[in-house]
């Protein structure tokens, strides 16, 4: 009954099973898979601006100036990631981004370092869009400041529930959020540059720039880190090429193409808007919601924004949720994580990465008081390093493959260029945000990203020892007949350990009743009982005199054990069964106990032997 319940409860939530054939029918169309896929991208039009302004607003009110060239920058850097990932789809199209392109071209650990870079980019991004989701309520709706963590971890809930339904189920849920933030911002771009935003620029004199005095270099290259967390998310396509339908590869650049389009005419965008009417950063008011206001003033089409900014963040982490489970994938088919990230579940979705984000990520939200302040600085420097390796990759394979060859492609030279430009460029925002941001947590990801990388060798490494402790002497190696002795603990005579010896009894006629008693009486007691019942089967008793039941257990093993050398020794713990979850707790766990201390022993197998009662 109770599983029953628990089986209706699941499907309630996430849904029916899907059989493996229907796999291909979760594939996606290039709209419907950017709506899973390109929302991190495309929501950071949320926050872009305003991390470039909060650092410019801090030096002088004429250092906003430099928000304008500091976002052409940016958007010339995105043109060229755009360029670089469409290579990288076309080249792997199994998915993986730059884990792959890493681990075939640079060797295992710039692979390992990038799969680090992703994963912790991928928590970040988790806790980072779903705070800022929150944050863009609050800016409409103040009264709710208060519940901001709550609010956070109700939503990571809701995202992740979302996700264990299937990769279909979350492209409709989302497409439609998704889709009305693009049409909202691309509106407001529009109509605020009609209604006073060109004619603001010239009053702001954009094309004068203000005196430097003041306005150091270091400044500058802080506001552009902060404002390149705009581009975090673009990788998640060539991350998760599988998830469009066939011909993936040609969807897959499509859908790059068009997210860079989108992003890039957003971004700048808001950033010209911010500028040309004066906005900067306001406490539990987002640049974002000041320019909305400026353009729409606080009618229907604001609160629509507000809410599809908040959804658009939200679904952000949607990104994460389709991204982090795919690279685990690949990499627990490598060898470098654990093996249970490589099963799907009854969506036919990677249910253990879904939930082993959603929980990291969660652990984030609560540590850092879901501030989007504090969790920025850690985040980006991890999707950077991924964006250097996998165009320095692309220029390695290329050369490769040319000197293979002899000679090199048409067309490979001008490629090279671009990644090599994107590598240098996105190396230096790697070396600016570290330096610039390590005092602000930066340092956290710069400890973390290395201990992932010796946990991925240490996993490595474990996996290659079992393999070569498990892989057969050679291939007519046949196991030898061994002896086993049974031994089965008795507490007292009932039903469940006549149950035990008569199962006992069909695998070795060498079965030992064994009894452990710290009181001389009931041990009499119980050798008299058994001697009238008469099992067929030796009671063994022995007296503990410090009351423990599995420490003597344990050295009688040993010692039978060191009598029969080359002998088996089976322990069959009798156990019953009770009819409702609740009433296991009212009865002795000493099986699980003797289990637990015994499953790490040579020569001893632990099983334990149920009988199912009614229980009321």
């Amino acid at each position: 009954m109770a599983q029953g319940m628990h089986r209706s409860l699941k499907e309630l939530l996430i849904g029916r099973p899907l059989k493996n054939r229907e796999l291909q029918a979760e594939r996606l169309g290039v709209l419907a898979a950017l709506s899973i896929l390109s929302p991190d991208a495309l929501s950071s039009v949320a926050y872009g601006t305003e991390e470039i302004l909060t650092v410019l607003a801090g030096i002088s009110a004429a250092a906003l100036w430099f928000s304008i060239p500091i976002s052409m920058v940016i958007v010339g850097m995105l043109l060229v990631l755009v360029v670089s990932y469409r290579q990288v789809i076309a080249a792997y199209p199994s998915g993986g981004g730059a884990y792959v392109v890493g681990r075939d071209s640079l060797g295992t650990l710039p692979s390992l370092v990038a799969g680090a870079s992703l994963l912790v980019d991928y928590v970040l991004t988790v806790a980072v869009s779903v705070t800022a989701g929150i944050d863009a309520i609050i800016s409409a709706f103040p009264g709710l400041a208060h519940y901001r963590v709550a609010l956070d971890l109700a939503l990571i809930l809701l995202v992740t529930i979302v996700n264990l339904r299937g990769t279909r189920e979350s492209a409709v849920v989302f497409a439609g959020p998704t889709y009305a933030f693009v049409a909202l911002v691309l509106i407001m771009v529009i109509v605020g540059l009609l209604r006073g935003g060109v004619h603001g620029l010239i009053t702001r004199h954009v094309f004068v720039p203000p005196p430097l005095a003041g306005i150091s270099i270091f400044l500058l290259l802080r506001a552009f880190s902060s404002g390149s967390s705009a581009l975090t998310g673009i990788e998640a396509i060539s991350n998760g090429v599988p998830v469009f339908r066939a011909p993936s590869v040609r969807r897959a650049k499509l859908g790059m193409a068009l997210l860079g389009l989108l992003l890039g005419a957003m971004f700048l965008g808001t950033s010209v808007l911010a500028f040309s009417f004066g906005v900067g950063p306001v406490l539990n008011d987002t640049v974002l919601s000041q320019v909305a206001q400026h353009v729409f003033g606080r009618g229907v089409l604001y609160f629509l924004l507000a809410f599809s900014t908040t959804a658009i963040l939200s679904l952000a982490a949607n990104t994460s949720f389709a991204g982090f489970p795919q690279l685990a994938y690949v990499m627990a088919r490598d060898k470098f994580m654990p093996h249970l990230f490589e099963t799907r579940g009854d969506r036919l979705v990677f249910t253990n990465g879904i939930i082993f984000v959603a929980v990291l990520a969660a652990l984030l939200v609560i540590i850092f008081g879901g501030s989007t302040g504090r969790l920025i600085p850690l985040y980006a420097i991890g999707v950077y390093v991924g964006f250097t390796i996998s165009q320095l990759g692309l220029v390695v394979k290329r050369r490769r493959e040319a000197a293979a060859r002899g000679r090199p492609e048409p067309g490979d030279t001008g490629r090279s260029i671009v990644n090599g430009a994107g590598a240098l460029l996105t190396a230096v925002v790697v070396v600016v945000f570290t330096v610039t941001k390590f005092a602000e947590g930066a340092w956290i990801v710069l400890i973390v990203i290395p201990l992932l990388v010796l946990g991925f060798l240490k996993v490595h490494s474990h996996y290659l020892s079992i393999a070569d402790e498990l892989r057969l002497p050679s291939p007519d190696f046949h196991p030898a007949p061994t002896d086993n002795i049974v031994l089965v603990p008795v507490a007292t005579i009932t039903r469940v350990v006549a149950h035990t010896i008569g199962y006992a009894k069909t695998i070795s006629p060498n079965v030992i009743a064994l009894h452990v008693s710290s009181d001389p009486a009931t041990a009499e007691k119980l050798e008299l009982r058994w001697r009238e019942w008469n099992p067929g089967v030796r009671l063994v008793t022995i007296e503990s005199q410090y009351r423990s039941v599995v420490q003597p257990i344990l050295r009688y093993i040993d010692l039978i054990r060191s009598q029969t050398e080359g002998a088996m020794v089976t322990v069959l713990i009798p156990e019953f069964v009770v009819g409702r979850w609740w009433q296991g707790f009212l009865h002795n766990q000493m099986g699980l106990l003797l289990q637990a201390r015994l499953v790490s022993r040579r020569d001893v197998v632990i099983a334990m032997v149920p009988l199912r009662l009614s229980g009321r």
